[in-house]
């Protein structure tokens, strides 16, 4: 494959964007002299939380463990199921397998690649324990109505990965269930130059609890109190990300923006993009959207172009090769086979130029119109 000449995510414009904020605060860590859990991790955790509206926040190293602190909370048990779709990043799974609970899958809609609610009631059985919803490519769903859907027994975690400063009905994603899991690897519309990950949640018990296991279950430097692992949102990333918090909702409202330009410049009898329901404020994650026909042959006509686009998902979870042996039963998700068949995520990031934007578009078009 040859290098493109547009990238589906360039992170260089954005470093060069906040460049004379980013290098202030990496320097004012490192002559600080104090690098794991100080003064940076505290206050981008008083400012996130503050952010999500959540009355607690803890930074932690990845989002695969900003899923993972709120299973073990929930203590789950060989056979427990947790509920979750098929139509997701692999950690949402493997964080669920890795607490040793049993995956349970529904399907999603059509048109907004989000878990299906209608069908969640089906799945629930006396064993199910936790389900976690993903607010897919910045898209958000409704956990008011799931809550209402599964009860107030089940714990509600949010996979948040995707969705920093998404609404559902007026409220953050992160900020409704028991908790929400935060991913700040590079290209999320908060990310870090690193790993990084930051649980929000309601439950002060859940917090205290993980601030001791985040740091090997150390109250002190002499005291283990629990069998804790090593899982700590480092000095310098919480700097970056204080700085690019504060430039966060006007990132977002440029992706609405770009996302809207795409909207009106893509014929719509071939891209049908992800559907966004009215009771949604969506921070576009990334552009997906459904390709009516010929989606393999679209990617390679873009690559011959010299622009990258991916694919998220080209398979279910379930039918991923090295998680199949954890599967107790056959799941039936036509809508998540045919999605995966169709779709296609475009060049898509803040900084992306209008005119890059125009001539990807473009290019789509004379493909389906050649």
């Amino acid at each position: 494959m040859n290098t493109p000449n547009v990238w589906r995510c360039d992170l260089v414009p954005q470093f060069l964007a906040y460049q004379q904020e980013l290098m202030p605060a990496i320097e004012r860590v490192l002559n600080s002299g104090r690098y794991i859990l100080a003064q940076e991790v505290e206050a981008f955790e008083r400012e996130f939380k503050a952010y999500v509206g959540s009355p607690h926040g803890l930074g932690i190293n990845s989002g695969t463990d900003a899923l993972l602190m709120p299973l073990w909370m929930m203590q789950l048990q060989p056979g427990d199921e947790v509920i979750t779709t098929p139509f997701t990043a692999i950690p949402t799974y493997s964080a669920i397998r890795h607490v040793g609970a049993t995956p349970v899958f529904v399907d999603i809609e059509p048109d907004t690649f989000l878990l299906d609610l209608t069908k969640v009631k089906a799945a629930l059985t006396p064993r199910t324990k936790a389900i976690v919803p993903v607010h897919l490519f910045g898209n958000a769903v409704d956990i008011v109505r799931l809550r209402e859907i599964v009860g107030p027994d089940i714990y509600i975690l949010e996979d948040c990965a995707q969705s920093h400063g998404a609404k559902v009905n007026g409220r953050m994603t992160g900020s409704i269930g028991d908790a929400g899991a935060f991913s700040f690897y590079p290209t999320k519309n908060l990310g870090g130059y690193g790993d990084g990950g930051l649980v929000t949640t309601n439950r002060a018990e859940w917090d205290q609890v993980m601030r001791k296991k985040r740091m090997y279950g150390m109250i002190n430097k002499d005291e283990f109190v629990m069998d804790g692992i090593n899982t700590r949102l480092d000095e310098i990333q919480a700097a970056i990300l204080r700085v690019k918090l504060r430039h966060l909702d006007a990132m977002n409202a440029r992706r609405r923006e770009l996302a809207g330009l795409y909207g009106q410049l893509l014929d719509p009898q071939f891209i049908t993009p992800q559907a966004i329901r009215p009771s949604v404020e969506p921070v576009f994650h990334v552009y997906a959207a459904r390709c009516k026909s010929q989606r393999d042959e679209l990617l390679a006509h873009l690559e011959r172009a010299g622009i990258q686009a991916n694919v998220y998902y080209p398979k279910p979870t379930t039918r991923q090769a090295g998680y199949q042996a954890a599967f107790t039963r056959q799941f039936d998700l036509p809508v998540t086979e045919t999605v995966c068949r169709d779709i296609i995520a475009l060049p898509f990031y803040p900084e992306l130029p209008q005119e890059t934007l125009r001539h990807v578009a473009a290019t789509v078009n004379a493909f389906f119109h050649r």
